[in-house]
């Protein structure tokens, strides 16, 4: 019975010490979890704009479209697999961008800058709005991505007619957020009465 005793009392002992060496972070070979990565944002949202966002949508906007000149009419697409790839690659570049944007604590301005004229805000008046109402921003962020992915898709099926019509709806969410957060109340004048010259 004794004998009995011990052996049981010596394997739950071993049982206990092997559970304690696969708990995490006992094992001298085992790697401790990955703290989440904390996003310190270097670059301000003008800076994504000039940087990343403006030249990949010129890029993509530029990639399709009817030319019209004096020798007659010329459609614009990407024609072979190089020029696709390259669309391409402007497409993710724009889709990654708006993960970028949306990133907390990112400023509107390296430098700050004034208003540009009546109805358009300056990059102080723009960093309040945002820091109060952050969501939105997203919102707008978040709808550019998903005119881009829309725009992935026309691309991955080499389809010159929906990336066209992707570009004028990437086009409208660029404007909707520019016309919300840049120049909300922008006064653009009458055009000029030309009869009264006369």
């Amino acid at each position: 019975m004794a004998t009995t005793s011990k052996l049981l009392a010596s394997t739950l002992a071993g049982l206990l010490l092997s559970a304690a060496a696969c708990s995490p972070g006992n094992s001298p070979g085992e790697a401790k979890l990955p703290v989440a990565p904390q996003f310190i944002p270097a670059a301000s949202i003008q800076d994504l704009m000039v940087s990343q966002i403006d030249p990949a949508a010129d890029f993509i906007w530029d990639s399709v479209g009817t030319i019209i000149t004096a020798a007659g009419t010329l459609d614009r697409q990407p024609r072979t697999a190089e020029q696709w790839a390259e669309v391409r690659r402007r497409v993710i570049a724009l889709i990654e961008a708006t993960n970028l944007l949306i990133i907390p604590g990112r400023r509107v301005a390296s430098s700050a800058f004034p208003s540009d004229g009546p109805g358009v805000l300056s990059s102080a008046d723009i960093e309040r709005k945002l820091r109060d109402d952050p969501a939105a921003f997203n919102a707008f962020a978040l709808a550019l991505r998903g005119v881009a992915l829309q725009a992935l898709t026309a691309v991955d099926h080499q389809d010159a007619a929906a990336l066209s019509q992707a570009g004028e709806a990437m086009d409208g969410a660029c404007e909707a957020c520019h016309v919300a957060n840049w120049y909300p109340h922008q006064i653009i004048p009458p055009l000029p009465d030309f009869k009264a010259d006369r």
